[in-house]
């Protein structure tokens, strides 16, 4: 399990964090039209040669502290730079916890446990399927998209592979879902079946400072034990033994 999200304030100067930051990639470059898009009036992204942005720092305009974000294969390498130079001074406002499945029919075993866990807390429990296209993938959403928790299950390797389609169409190239037998989890460096490539992914975004502090201190698997729902999706669905962590996100 790893991060494929990670959203930080970080009680430092702009300058230190780039600093740090930039060891991720090979290439600092000024963003500030990025940077106004999260009402910040700088910006400055870290880029790497072959995966191009791996991280966005800003600051100005939307608080004191500069802010920083890492999303993707980036964000674990991202948090660990972060967690090392500023474990006690910087506060999470959004990590998302991933696990990856490469398991025939994951998705629709997974998909039966969080009805059942999303019946039981009330829980929102929308989908997103294309009916006359199932290779466009699939993606099943636990909680309300305002809530601080909620929770996505979907077909990765079928998103990887409308990527690489994407890719392709950029170059004049046409490629079929057909045609891409295997895709690369660069996570785990193995090839994978796209029908058998299933992501749980988590998302937090805490209100209160007191659980921001409080998440940049937890571990991508005890991420899920900050609310009874995800506790019990873990459980179920990964086998996770962890215990209640109680987050204060509101007054």
């Amino acid at each position: 399990m790893r991060f494929d999200w990670y959203q930080s304030t970080i009680e430092d100067t702009p300058h230190a964090v780039i600093e740090q930051v930039r060891k991720l990639g090979h290439e600092v470059r000024t963003a500030d039209n990025s940077a106004k898009r999260w009402r910040y009036q700088q910006g400055w992204e870290i880029l790497h040669n072959t995966r191009g942005t791996v991280a966005l720092v800003m600051a100005g305009g939307n608080g004191e502290k500069p802010h920083a974000i890492a999303t993707g294969e980036a964000a674990e390498a991202f948090s660990e730079v972060i967690r090392e130079h500023w474990l006690d001074r910087h506060l999470v406002t959004r990590c998302d916890a991933a696990q990856d499945f490469n398991e025939a029919g994951a998705y629709a075993r997974i998909r039966r446990v969080a009805r059942k866990i999303a019946r039981q807390h009330r829980l929102a429990f929308p989908q997103i399927a294309d009916p006359l296209n199932p290779k466009a993938g699939r993606t099943q959403y636990i909680g309300s998209p305002t809530s601080d928790y909620r929770c996505r299950i979907y077909e990765k390797g079928w998103e990887q592979v409308g990527k690489l389609q994407a890719l392709f169409r950029k170059q004049g190239a046409l490629v079929m879902p057909d045609q891409v037998p295997t895709i690369l989890n660069e996570s785990t460096g193995e090839y994978v079946r796209p029908e058998d490539w299933t992501r749980e992914e988590l998302q937090i975004r805490p209100k209160q400072e007191a659980a921001r502090r409080l998440l940049a201190t937890l571990s991508p698997e005890q991420c899920w034990g900050v609310t009874p729902w995800a506790l019990d999706l873990a459980r179920d669905t990964m086998a996770l033994d962890l215990e209640r962590i109680i987050m204060r996100t509101r007054k």
